[in-house]
């Protein structure tokens, strides 16, 4: 089998500082509190709140172009943050590329 070739996208990279290797197709962020500390009055009305421990995740589904791609719990960045790998998923189709769908995470309270 012969090696690919690719024309007019070799030099695309996402992020900075960038995530080589990846034609990304799509991102996806969300953020969360890990714990959430709730106060209530007297007639059960909800009068303080204090979110904790915020969570940020990270998806992008990309063509692989070239990319070494991460190991569960190895850390990758995107846009300047760091993130522990989640989840790895490769797909390979009949008349189409090889894509990936990598998910991480991080906390405000874990250094990775």
């Amino acid at each position: 089998m012969s090696s690919p070739v690719t024309h007019g996208i070799s030099g695309l990279t996402f992020g900075t500082p960038p995530v080589a290797g990846y034609v990304v197709q799509s991102v996806s962020n969300s953020s969360k509190a890990g714990v959430v500390a709730e106060v209530f009055d007297e007639n059960g009305c909800r009068v303080h709140s204090r979110y904790d421990d915020t969570t940020n995740e990270v998806t992008f589904d990309a063509i692989i172009a070239g990319a070494t791609l991460p190991t569960p719990g190895s850390i990758f960045t995107v846009n300047s943050t760091d993130y522990e790998t989640l989840s790895v998923d490769k797909k390979w189709e009949n008349k189409g590329f090889v894509s990936c769908s990598i998910k991480g995470k991080n906390s405000a309270n874990i250094s990775v």
